[in-house]
């Protein structure tokens, strides 16, 4: 990769947390409708942000299967076996000896760029991109089962991989000495394209009527959803909500055919939430610390002038990546060396008001330090502060901290804060671990799909002993629906003459619904 995918999807995160807060009730005065792929519609609102995605299901009444835990698309703690998962998605990636498939693929492609290129059409509408917006139904099965024979080699890995117990790729962050930001994850992108493989053998396994094989291979995508997002960066995290997105939709598909069996339980197994963060969060809490190592020796020890004098030009190349944050000059040490001296001395009578009036630290003993070391320390106690006050809320369930208004306006009281503080926080202005907050989002987002699952197949259940009636409402169900995460209730149901409506919170500027028919 000639670029850092965590910086790019940094950025994303960052667009995510832009969106969060931008919700409305209104009813929209005017509508853009389209059909898009994979069998959803959309529907737009001119006067709100909200877009509407909109799936048909035709399902089949079927009981809970018998043992009810006959099916388990993620191994139970029992069952998992001890090991580290990773080891075979690096080998079903190609990262060994899969030279042969390799140039296979690369045929493969070329020739159907050139067909796109022949037809005028973009990259998404040639194979096999098409592909993975086409429902089982409508794919070129023997075209797609040709191209899926190049990476045959991956099916036995990929069932190893979902079957073992933990994923470490061993970063041990701690004790990297290179620039964080600047830190490569090369291996989590070719995981997305393992993903899509594996939505493409589901949704085979589903159009040729091989529902155990669908179920299985559905499993392994949830299964490494939950491994890839549980690694160190936010990004993985991202990549694994992605890949479970994939296998909801998949999902969606398996859950209509006539011969599948009712998957409640299946899903009720199931992790919560079934991407755990918990380390990525850790880590982004560690972010700046990790890349600013020497911020560890700032505290309120008295040192002397020559001690932060060393510790300056020791400082200088940890700053490789934050040039922009701090305006400094490249190429020439001269003058980057003059514009922190002068940065010090700018920002020194702001520093020490904030030690003095926000930090509490006593006036005679903020006046015996050094210059430096009132700066340094005033934008070491302002970066914590503001790392904690965006990490807490990480920690919570997100339907509480959605609307809280501590929280809504987080990024503006930072922002405000830091213009009071002065120019020894102007750094950090332009850099907070928001990202945090935006990936708990995409985390609810996940559960949120599985909480639908779960529903439809209480509807299901509902309707295999009740004459294929639909559920007049949620709290009618013989088994407890699920909760929207969003907001700390059951999803949205409402029930019409024919079908009922199944949908979720709309975050951020988007809502998914299902229309539910009972086949007869």
């Amino acid at each position: 990769m000639s670029q850092s995918l965590q910086v790019f999807s940094r950025l994303i995160l960052l667009l995510f947390v832009c969106l969060l807060c931008k919700q409305s009730s209104a009813e929209p005065l005017a509508k853009k409708s389209a059909k898009t792929s994979d069998g959803w519609s959309q529907q737009e609102s001119a006067e709100t942000d909200i877009v509407i995605m909109t799936k048909q299901l035709v399902l089949h009444p079927t009981a809970e299967p018998q043992p009810a835990m006959k099916y388990r698309l993620i191994p139970s703690s029992f069952d998992a076996i001890p090991g580290n998962a990773s080891l075979y998605y690096l080998k079903a990636a190609g990262f060994f000896e899969q030279q042969g498939s390799r140039h296979s693929l690369s045929e493969f492609f070329s020739n159907a760029a050139k067909q796109a290129e022949a037809e005028g059409k973009t990259r998404d509408e040639t194979r096999p991109h098409v592909w993975l917006s086409t429902p089982p139904e409508d794919l070129p099965i023997d075209d797609v089962k040709t191209y899926l024979k190049f990476t045959s080699f991956q099916v036995e890995f990929l069932r190893e991989a979902a079957s073992r117990r933990h994923f470490d790729l061993n970063r041990n962050l701690k004790l990297i000495d290179d620039d964080m930001f600047g830190y490569l994850l090369p291996e989590i992108q070719n995981f997305r394209e393992l993903a899509r493989n594996q939505s493409l053998r589901c949704r085979v396994a589903i159009a040729e009527g091989r529902v155990d094989d669908a179920i299985e291979i559905l499993g392994q995508q949830f299964a490494m959803a939950r491994h890839i997002g549980s690694d160190d960066f936010l990004v993985s995290g991202l990549v694994g909500n992605s890949i479970a997105s994939m296998a909801w939709n998949d999902a969606l598909y398996l859950l209509q055919h006539a011969q599948t069996p009712n998957l409640y339980w299946a899903f009720a197994a199931m992790p919560t939430p079934l991407i755990d963060m918990e380390q990525a969060f850790d880590v982004e809490h560690e972010f700046m610390h990790l890349q600013l190592k020497l911020l560890s020796e700032i505290d309120e020890t008295p040192r002397s002038e020559g001690y932060w004098q060393d510790f300056i030009d020791r400082l200088l190349p940890e700053l490789r990546s934050l040039e922009v944050d701090f305006n400094l000059p490249t190429g020439d040490p001269v003058a980057i060396r003059a514009t922190i001296e002068k940065f010090i001395l700018d920002a020194y009578p702001s520093a020490k008001a904030y030690l003095i009036d926000e930090q509490k630290l006593k006036p005679e003993q903020v006046e015996k330090y050094p210059t430096e070391q009132v700066v340094l320390l005033a934008m070491v106690r302002f970066l914590d502060r503001w790392r904690d006050e965006y990490y807490k809320w990480t920690l919570l369930p997100y339907w509480q901290i959605r609307t809280n208004p501590a929280f809504v306006e987080i990024e503006k009281r930072m922002q405000t804060e830091a213009q009071a503080a002065g120019l020894f926080a102007k750094p950090f202005q332009s850099w907070s671990p928001s990202f945090s907050v935006a990936a708990k989002n995409a985390q609810a987002g996940c559960e949120r799909n599985i909480a639908m699952l779960r529903t439809i197949e209480a509807i299901r259940m509902y309707a295999a002993a009740h004459d294929s009636e639909l559920p007049p409402s949620l709290n009618a169900l013989d088994v407890p629906a699920a909760v929207d995460p969003f907001i700390g209730r059951l999803l949205h149901y409402e029930r019409k003459d024919d079908h009922a409506v199944l949908k979720g919170f709309p975050v951020p500027g988007m809502q998914h619904q299902l229309i539910l028919r009972i086949a007869k």
